[in-house]
């Protein structure tokens, strides 16, 4: 569908059918081939591969395809911590460790719904303002470091704005 001008409500509709076919059938890939990962770790207890592995597994999901979801069930499930220096899994030789019954839950939870995506949340530009006022008024009450500029007039005509 990338290539083609679409021009009828047919083409369009026939384009939707298979992003939703091929979005199913890439979670479920993504899916399948984490536990596989996971289970081949469990039967050769090699966690150097298993982890190169699950990097190579998370470099090759789309942007699109939920990432963040993917790590948090990693980090549960094939208990591989995230190094942040390194934006990769790593293995902790004393807390990483993989057992039959890890490997079965983690067939069963597949991680879209391991960590279901945020519901969405519109802007709302009053709240954002009057939550950047708390901050600020916060603060000023704490006290400012030298670095802080929270001027007071600035927080006045804030409140002015959302009044």
């Amino acid at each position: 569908m990338a290539n083609k001008y679409v021009k009828t409500d047919d083409q369009i509709n026939a384009g939707i059918a298979s992003i939703a076919k091929r979005g199913i059938k890439m979670q479920d890939d993504i899916h399948t081939c984490g536990c596989a990962i996971i289970r081949r770790w469990h039967d050769t207890s090699d966690v150097s591969k298993a982890v190169k592995q699950m990097n190579a597994l998370l470099v090759a999901i789309p942007a699109m395809g939920r990432a963040n979801a993917f790590k948090a069930w990693v980090e549960a499930y094939a208990t591989f911590v995230w190094n942040t220096d390194d934006n990769c899994f790593a293995y902790h030789k004393a807390r990483t460790k993989i057992s039959f019954e890890d490997a079965k839950a983690a067939i069963q939870t597949p991680f879209w719904e391991f960590k279901p995506e945020p519901d969405y949340k519109p802007m709302d530009l009053d709240a954002m303002i009057a939550a950047l006022i708390k901050k600020a008024e916060k603060r000023r009450d704490d006290g400012l470091t030298d670095e802080d500029v929270v001027p007071s007039d600035k927080i006045k005509a804030l409140k002015a704005i959302v009044a």
